[in-house]
């Protein structure tokens, strides 16, 4: 017993020494990391995840398939919950989400990159802990989605001029109060009628603010979470981990990202056109998505703004 403390830190130390010697630690960050494959068919390989995060401290908040062959798990644990709270908006980052994706070698392990999301999100937090404990948890043997990003580009991202940013959220509508609209929004996502799941709730501590999960699963394929992400993203490891479509309660106000914002972030070298992935697929997908969510949430809207159409870089 007396002994156990320094071999853990000894144990700490030789694990941080591999992530810096491999260059997983670095100032400049990508959207996705792929951890260890696992051996098994998806569902095992599921259930093998979702014990690793649990024993390093995760909470499993959201389990979903988004497709035939993929899970996706979502988690939370204490400390991105507290940054959640110390940050304007903070609910966006106070989950993170695990792709599971099923290849002919084995099941493929990715997941959205804390350090990314910190910064994309614009939290008081730059996520180094959680990213050490994911990577504990999963593995880290690279990242993918991206040439790297510089956290102070991350923190202003924008795709293209005249393009949402952070700030420029959807306006999902207004309610009378926090309790009637989490009621609401998470009896309303969870409809099979409209083609949505609720995949999770979570409520940011000590405030009015709750994240909500959506699963897309609409016959629209711009309305389609797992369509979207093949879309743009032709080979495993895929950005499943992009997945599912996140609502923010925030007071009596709901909101969602813009798919020109969220989508560029986590695929920020796709070309606005041409090739075999681009924008140009999903012209179409902003507006379907905002009308999924407005009906979705279903709140009190005083002057519904309306996207303009057009390609990637106009609507």
């Amino acid at each position: 017993m007396g002994n156990a403390h320094p071999i853990r830190l000894l144990l700490a130390g030789i694990f941080m020494f591999g992530l810096l010697f491999s260059g997983l630690v670095r100032a400049e960050f990508q959207p996705f990391i792929e951890g260890t494959a696992m051996p098994g068919d998806v569902a095992a390989s599921a259930d093998s995840a979702r014990e690793k995060l649990i024993a390093e401290g995760f909470e499993v908040v959201g389990d979903y398939a988004p497709t035939e062959g993929v899970h996706v798990l979502v988690v939370t644990n204490d400390t991105l919950l507290d940054t959640a709270a110390r940050s304007p908006r903070g609910g966006y980052g106070a989950v993170l989400s695990v792709a599971l994706e099923q290849t002919e070698a084995g099941t493929r392990v990715s997941y959205q990159h804390p350090q990314y999301v910190a910064h994309g999100y614009r939290l008081e937090s730059d996520n180094e802990a959680v990213f050490q404990t994911m990577a504990k948890a999963l593995g880290a043997i690279g990242y993918f989605g991206a040439e790297p990003i510089s956290s102070t580009n991350l923190r202003t991202y924008q795709y293209a001029f005249g393009l949402e940013t952070f700030e420029d959220s959807v306006d999902l509508g207004g309610f009378d109060s926090f309790n009637a609209a989490d009621r609401q929004i998470a009896n309303r996502a969870d409809n099979g009628e409209l083609g949505t799941e609720l995949v999770y709730r979570v409520r940011i501590p000590g405030r009015d603010q709750m994240i909500y999960g959506v699963g897309m699963h609409t016959d629209d394929p711009n309305a389609n979470g797992a369509a979207l992400v093949q879309a743009v993203d032709n080979e495993a490891p895929r950005g499943y981990a992009f997945l599912p479509y996140p609502v923010l309660l925030d007071g009596t106000e709901a909101e969602t990202l813009s798919l020109r914002f969220r989508m560029a972030l986590f695929f920020p070298d796709l070309p606005m056109m041409g090739g075999d992935a681009s924008f140009f697929k999903l012209r179409k997908a902003p507006d379907a998505i905002n009308k999924l969510m407005l009906e979705v949430v279903d709140g009190e809207i005083e002057q519904e703004e309306r996207s303009s159409g057009g390609a990637f870089g106009t609507f």
